[in-house]
């Protein structure tokens, strides 16, 4: 088991609560809405789907949808909340960079947010899912990336990235900077019924992908017409303040 998968093994019970699951099902309905009739989608990819948030979504919508993930934990948690929403949806345990692999039908759209592309740590995977993302497109169709605006991150070196808090559970997610890496680290603080403090911190390494090494790698595949964004929202993208960068590319034809 790789660090990324053992990462988010560890953390699937207690995902969709740091995340807020059902929350953001209701908040971003209405962004997938708007991503579906701009792009003309009919059949997507979710690529890294985590616990399913975005495949239900589009799968709610009417579009055919594959979500797929490394995590056998996280895929089960999707299959729950796909029978809990009544959609369909095909899950599918891959690597970003091994999705072609199993999928031989062409879409009309790759999605890959929650800043997912950061895990993969080498030049050649992200070359490598970019490959797989084009060849699962038909031509002319698009794919749309969602990850933090590292270039930001990078220039403020700001270690806190947040705390929340579900019912005893405390959540600080903060960075270790390291020399060409990030360590993203969760520490879960939980109380107990005698009032004491559990502490368990659980860290994966990312690959602080920035706007320029993006684009570059994109048109390296293949991809025309990019866009960027600041937000899934498709909010003016800014370097200095932006909390993302969102990348929208059509593959070539």
């Amino acid at each position: 088991m790789n660090q990324t998968n053992a990462f988010y093994q560890q953390l699937a019970d207690q995902y969709d609560n740091m995340t807020r699951f059902h929350q953001r099902l209701e908040t971003e309905k209405q962004v997938i809405q708007k991503w579906i009739k701009r792009l003309k989608i009919q059949s997507a990819v979710d690529a890294a789907c985590g616990t399913g948030l975005h495949a239900i979504l589009l799968a709610a919508e009417g579009v055919r949808t594959v979500g797929a993930d490394l995590s056998a934990a996280m895929l089960q948690q999707a299959a729950v909340h796909s029978k809990e929403y009544g959609v369909t949806v095909t899950w599918l345990q891959t690597a970003m960079q091994e999705l072609h692999q199993h999928l031989p039908e062409k879409y009309d759209a790759v999605f890959c947010l929650g800043n997912s592309l950061p895990h993969l740590l080498k030049p050649d995977d992200l070359t490598a899912a970019l490959q797989n993302f084009a060849n699962l497109l038909h031509n002319n169709r698009w794919v749309v990336l969602q990850l933090l605006n590292y270039d930001r991150i990078l220039k403020q070196q700001e270690r806190i990235i947040g705390i929340g808090r579900h019912g005893a559970l405390e959540y600080i997610r903060f960075y270790d900077f390291l020399e060409g890496l990030l360590q993203f680290n969760i520490l879960t603080i939980t109380e107990t019924n005698a009032g004491k403090l559990k502490y368990e911190l659980n860290s994966t390494l990312l690959r602080p992908y920035r706007q320029m090494e993006l684009l570059h790698a994109l048109r390296e595949q293949g991809f025309g017409k990019i866009e960027c964004y600041g937000n899934l929202e498709m909010g003016a993208y800014d370097a200095t303040i932006s909390p993302n960068l969102v990348l929208v590319a059509r593959k070539n034809g």
